[in-house]
């Protein structure tokens, strides 16, 4: 049984009652209180965003550390995702060939980060991405 265009039931004066009055497509008032919830929860999460207190907006706070000049902090320069099992994986390149048969050497021109050799092409397009992400904007 739907419930489309049925007002009984509806949580109003609370963002659950604002949603479900979208779900029932029943149009929703000043009267009922859900545009004033609807306000309410949309100024909070703007504070939290000005106040870098929201979680997407702390998470990149912490990735950018607390800088919003482009570099990536010292301790963020680790290339290799914690999940591979490959031992030297996203290792800095130290001489001319990568060591084993199959490697993949990554080095993205104009970034900061050195040559680095991945187990794998899924390892490699990691270290390409994140090479990118810490390009010298500087030049």
């Amino acid at each position: 049984m739907s419930v489309i265009g049925q007002e009984e039931g509806i949580q109003h004066g609370s963002m659950r009652g604002f949603r479900q009055h979208n779900r029932r497509k029943v149009p929703v008032t000043e009267a009922c209180g859900c545009l004033q919830a609807k306000r309410d929860e949309d100024a909070a999460k703007s504070a939290a965003r000005q106040a870098g207190t929201a979680p997407r907006a702390a998470a990149q706070h912490r990735w950018n550390g607390s800088r919003h000049s482009g570099t990536s902090r010292p301790e963020a320069n680790t290339a290799v995702r914690a999940d591979c099992p490959t031992e030297g994986c996203g290792q800095e390149a130290a001489d001319r060939f990568p060591k084993q048969r199959g490697w993949v050497r990554v080095h993205v021109s104009g970034s900061t980060d050195p040559a680095r050799d991945f187990c794998s092409g899924s390892c490699a397009t990691y270290g390409i991405a994140l090479a990118e992400l810490r390009m010298d904007n500087a030049a």
